[in-house]
């Protein structure tokens, strides 16, 4: 299972930069170059990768992380995942049906990107991004508190056995010397000796699974 601190990090380092890259794709758009043109294209480029990586993590990426980690987003933090799907969307359709010859040009005739950038971008993305955050965190410190505890819970109960099959032994031992040949009375010992036995293979195997969760 993946840990959420996990899924976290990398839907945030996806999905932050388009706040700075939407706003930069805008300015690039309807400033007087006063860049050169190679240093034009490589912000253009970052910008393009960076929003086109954020709408891949919102609309599909974050569903596979969260089922490797066995986690559902709860109901208002899908609602805001939502919202920032349909903030970045516009930028996301333009790098979808454009050249990058023709981005600039296309943003430049859709002024309203401008607004969509500082007013629904940053705001929604930003609060969506601190909220998971803050989520997956006391999630995962949920999950590990109860990991913890079913260790402890786990150990115990494999002290408790252990000692039951130590004095079941002992008993054992004294029964067998006792009856000699007979033996009655000792195999029923030693059938519930391999009944705790079991017990313990168990709480091992528990305690393993635990260790590797």
């Amino acid at each position: 299972m993946k840990p959420l601190s996990d899924v976290q990090n990398s839907a945030f380092m996806a999905i932050a930069p388009c706040r700075a890259a939407s706003l930069a794709l805008v300015v690039l758009a309807n400033e007087d170059s006063q860049h050169a043109p190679d240093t034009m294209k490589e912000l253009l480029e970052q910008s393009v990768r960076r929003i086109k990586s954020a709408y891949a993590m919102l609309t599909e990426g974050l569903d596979k992380l969260l089922a490797e980690s066995e986690y559902e987003l709860p109901g208002d933090l899908g609602t805001q995942r939502k919202k920032s799907i349909d903030a970045l969307a516009p930028f996301a359709e333009v790098l979808s049906t454009q050249s990058d010859g023709q981005i600039l040009e296309r943003v430049r005739e859709m002024p309203s990107l401008t607004a969509q950038a500082l007013y629904k971008v940053e705001p929604i993305v930003s609060q969506f991004l601190i909220d998971m955050t803050k989520n997956m965190f006391e999630a995962q410190k949920s999950r590990d508190s109860a990991r913890d505890e079913g260790m402890r819970d786990a150990i115990e109960n494999a002290e408790t056995v252990g000692r039951h099959i130590q004095l079941i032994a002992f008993n054992a031992s004294i029964e067998a010397a006792r009856i000699g040949d007979q033996g009655k009375g000792f195999a029923v010992i030693a059938s519930e000796i391999r009944n705790l036995s079991g017990r313990t293979q168990t709480l091992l195997d528990t305690m393993s699974g635990y260790l590797r969760a």
